[in-house]
């Protein structure tokens, strides 16, 4: 178990408004400064919560950039991210075999603050 597991209870963030949970963050992987996080919100208008959250692993872990893997129907994640200023950095067409057809995969960055 590494120091981030312990620290946060195997990487997993619950994101919650006031009372509801709006959906989570886990870390997939952590080093050199750069985060890879999985993200699904429950709801359309988590930016708060979720910008919080980033800002919370940006001061105790020195984190300067974040990448997340999306799919193209994971709109209410991907509108969150473009409102918090992540672009699309890569595509990579028909990458996963998702219900029966090929999806694209997209991959979404933050401003790199490392530099």
């Amino acid at each position: 178990m590494s120091e981030l597991d312990s620290a946060l209870g195997e990487g997993d963030f619950a994101v919650f408004n006031e009372t509801i949970n709006v959906g989570f963050i886990r870390i997939k992987a952590m080093f050199h400064g750069i985060a890879y996080l999985d993200f699904h919100l429950l709801s359309g208008m988590a930016d708060k919560e979720v910008q919080s959250v980033l800002s919370w692993l940006s001061e105790h872990y020195d984190i300067g950039k974040y990448y997340l893997q999306l799919l193209p129907h994971e709109q209410l994640e991907l509108d969150c991210l473009t409102r918090l200023g992540f672009t699309e950095e890569a595509r990579l067409r028909d990458q996963l075999f998702v219900e029966g057809t090929y999806c694209d995969l997209i991959m979404m960055g933050s401003e790199d603050k490392r530099v």
